[in-house]
């Protein structure tokens, strides 16, 4: 091989060595064991808004409509209509609005909230819960209430709702600690109320309602965990609201889905339950995180070199093929 033709693999073989080094320092500073960051909290907003009008055309919210006037769900039928007049999406709204009228008509003709205050079980709608239940169920009075109600079914002889009593004398403790410590503990009260409530309408989740049997028999570390939950749960409320919160604890399991929960809770804001709505809950978590800045430099560095390899392999067989023909031919 002449001079020449080894400046000329020198000079090929240069870039490929220089990707490779820098791609070695990269990964020297293992940028793939934690691949992923967290969203700062405008971006995890826009983010959101982002997919949410991608995914929202106009027959999403035609058939998601149907699907809420069907089941009855005049919460979710306001939801979607707001969002297709903020989008822009011409729907029908026909029986739509005639659910929102109906509904909002029974619940004007309801003067007293007597009975859903006393048994959230007899509230008709989560409008009714957070009007008449809510404001009572989070104080002091709501947990005397379920004692009152595990009182009167221990004295008739019924089965006694263990986890419903339990997080009340939770929550009065918690009161306690709220009156010593000057407030450290209100999140953890307001929280152990919500889940009470959440348990009463059905959308507390099997490992939470697990979790929280747990702390009330007594599990010192499910009792920790219980509390960490409750305090995330409060930040979700004071982010968006308390009927908001009490749909969105079905995809609460633990004190980190809480986390994230409030972490999306105070990036969307009110717009936090028609985030869930549209994309669920799987995409809606997965958009808290994104790649961080160097671990896409480091796969881009990986990609390139194995594009510049593969490039060098062919050029140099190609060159040995067409050598071999010339000589094949010479002959």
């Amino acid at each position: 091989m002449g001079l020449g033709a080894v400046g000329r693999l020198i000079r090929a073989a240069a870039l490929p060595v220089v990707t490779l080094a820098v791609t070695g320092w990269a990964l020297a500073s293992n940028p793939l064991a934690a691949p992923f960051v967290e969203r700062g909290v405008s971006d995890l907003a826009l983010t959101l808004e982002r997919q949410v009008q991608h995914k929202a055309s106009a027959a999403w919210i035609t058939a998601a409509l149907a699907e809420a006037v069907a089941a009855g769900d005049a919460e979710r039928t306001v939801m979607l209509l707001d969002l297709a007049d903020e989008l822009g999406r011409d729907v029908p709204r026909t029986e739509a609005e005639a659910l929102v009228t109906a509904q909002s008509g029974t619940l004007a003709q309801i003067g007293d909230c007597g009975a859903c205050m006393l048994e959230p079980a007899q509230c008709a709608s989560a409008t009714m819960l957070a009007a008449c239940a809510v404001p009572f169920e989070l104080s002091p009075a709501g947990d005397l209430n379920a004692l009152r109600r595990a009182g009167r079914d221990w004295i008739a002889g019924d089965d006694v709702d263990e986890l419903d009593a339990g997080l009340a004398l939770i929550g009065l403790g918690a009161t306690g600690a709220v009156l010593v410590s000057g407030g450290s503990s209100a999140s953890v009260k307001a929280g152990t109320g919500l889940l009470r409530l959440a348990r009463r309408m059905g959308t507390l989740s099997s490992p939470l309602t697990r979790a929280a049997r747990l702390a009330v028999r007594g599990d010192a570390d499910a009792l920790a965990r219980l509390g960490r939950t409750a305090a995330e749960l409060d930040r979700v409320r004071a982010a968006t609201s308390v009927s908001d919160t009490l749909r969105l604890m079905r995809h609460v399991d633990g004190p980190e889905d809480a986390a994230r929960l409030a972490r999306v809770a105070e990036a969307a804001g009110p717009r936090t339950a028609r985030s869930f709505a549209v994309l669920g809950p799987a995409r809606v978590f997965r958009a808290t995180t994104r790649l961080s800045r160097m671990a896409a430099g480091t796969l881009a560095l990986i990609w390139l070199s194995v594009l510049q390899l593969g490039t060098m392999a062919a050029g140099y067989g190609g060159t040995r093929l067409t050598r071999a023909a010339l000589v094949d031919s010479a002959r």
